[in-house]
């Protein structure tokens, strides 16, 4: 099931699309005006627990942020496929953290993006198979180690054969030629993101 899991953030600047949503705290805010399915977390970012949804607490004492405890709900309710968003926006300690939420839903067995008006992010460890627009930048961050890869098709500069170093810049801005983009990672994991804008 697809599912939207919409996190804290100063704004969304794209729509909500999916019919099922969790919110996570604060994020309740942007989409208290659709049919959201759970609002969870500590609320102390909210400031109040919502009375006209289902609401799940937590004490603000805790060893995990609200956007993986709703990952952790997703994946009990069975959820395969969670769109992110709110994730980029805010305090730049949050935004890396909710990077790693993507490697979080990977460990959980569920496929996630993270998604803005203009960004796309995932998670990649075997293949990424997409539609992107032509001269969209695609960049390639390493996770935890040296990512390599088989192949790739639909980018500027081709992947095939080639390994990043986590410290190495050598993934960064690469370039969609072909809307249909295939990675294929051989041994390791990255972060792909999207810019469709420059």
């Amino acid at each position: 099931m697809k599912y939207a899991l919409v996190l804290n953030a100063p704004e969304l600047d794209i729509a909500v699309k999916e019919d099922l949503i969790i919110a996570a705290d604060g994020g309740y805010r942007l989409v208290e005006n659709k049919p959201v399915q759970a609002v969870i977390g500590d609320f102390d970012t909210l400031g109040y627990i919502p009375d006209n949804v289902q609401t799940i607490s937590h004490p603000t004492d805790k060893d995990q942020t609200d956007g993986e405890i709703c990952l952790d709900y997703l994946n009990n309710i069975g959820a395969t496929d969670v769109t992110i968003y709110g994730a980029l926006g805010g305090k730049i300690d949050h935004v890396l953290g909710n990077l790693n939420l993507l490697a979080y839903a990977r460990k959980l067995g569920i496929k996630a993006k993270i998604l803005t008006s203009d960004t796309e992010v995932y998670f990649v460890d075997d293949v990424l198979k997409n539609e992107f627009p032509i001269g969209a930048t695609l960049s390639i961050i390493p996770f935890g180690g040296d990512v390599s890869f088989t192949h790739s098709c639909g980018l500027k500069y081709p992947l095939d054969g080639l390994t990043i170093k986590p410290l190495s810049s050598l993934g960064i801005s690469n370039q969609v030629t072909i809307g249909k983009v295939e990675i294929a990672v051989k041994k390791g994991s990255a972060f792909v993101i999207i810019r469709k804008k420059n």
